[in-house]
């Protein structure tokens, strides 16, 4: 019993588990000083919603090494693409330097779609006791690897999975009996056999119908595309 409850724990928590649906790109982008470097580290992230929706969470935060000191951001201009098609842009500025920033927006990006961040941020630096401001400029893509049909498969593969238990518990005491009861004279009831046939088939029907819907939903999606 207490598997059982880990196996369906694991297969409805599969994706959070696992990662399924959540996709992480990051990259340093810095400017070179006599006494050292400083820069922004830029991390995005997609999480995935629904269909071909996602969720784009942005971090960024100010970095240094040697004798240069990173105080923050003082302002920004930020672009987001998809495909090369404009999906948002912002102009922010910060009235002390800021040490970390982070957004959110929703985004509709299709399998192989190429998302990309790019833009500038200006930073206060002290560099030997000098505080000064500098640019840095920053382009950062990505290509998704993953479309509605896909969550959809995986979505079937769990669904299987999830009475696959059931399935077993009923499949195998018909074969051990098929099997053993010429050497053992073991006998099911005619009652028995026939409610173990109805489940094994409404478990087929359930496949049959979570398989259809998928192909329907994937169908529609497609057309909406078109």
């Amino acid at each position: 019993m207490v598997a059982l409850i880990i196996f369906a724990y694991v297969v409805f928590n599969f994706r959070n588990i696992f990662g399924v649906g959540i996709f992480n790109v990051e990259d340093d982008y810095i400017n070179s000083y006599s006494d050292g470097t400083a820069g922004v580290n830029l991390h995005i992230r997609l999480d995935h919603d629904e269909d071909n929706k996602y969720y784009l969470y942005t971090f960024i935060e100010p970095i240094s090494t040697g004798n240069v000191a990173n105080h923050g951001l003082l302002s920004m201009t930020i672009f987001y693409l998809n495909d090369n098609y404009h999906v948002y842009a912002t102009t922010l500025e910060f009235g002390t330097p800021l040490s970390r920033y982070t957004d959110r927006l929703f985004l509709r990006a299709l399998k192989y779609n190429n998302v990309t961040c790019y833009g500038n941020i200006e930073l206060s630096l002290e560099i030997g006791g000098i505080p000064i401001n500098d640019t840095i400029n920053f382009q950062l893509s990505y290509i998704v690897p993953m479309g509605s049909e896909d969550y959809y498969n995986i979505d079937l593969v769990l669904f299987s999975l999830f009475f696959l238990p059931f399935f077993l518990s009923v499949i195998i005491p018909i074969a051990l009996n098929w099997i053993f009861k010429p050497v053992f004279g073991l006998n099911l009831s005619e009652e028995d056999t026939k409610r173990d046939e109805k489940f094994v088939h409404f478990l087929q029907n359930q496949v049959r119908i979570k398989k259809e819907e998928s192909k329907i939903a994937a169908a529609k999606k497609k057309n909406n595309i078109t």
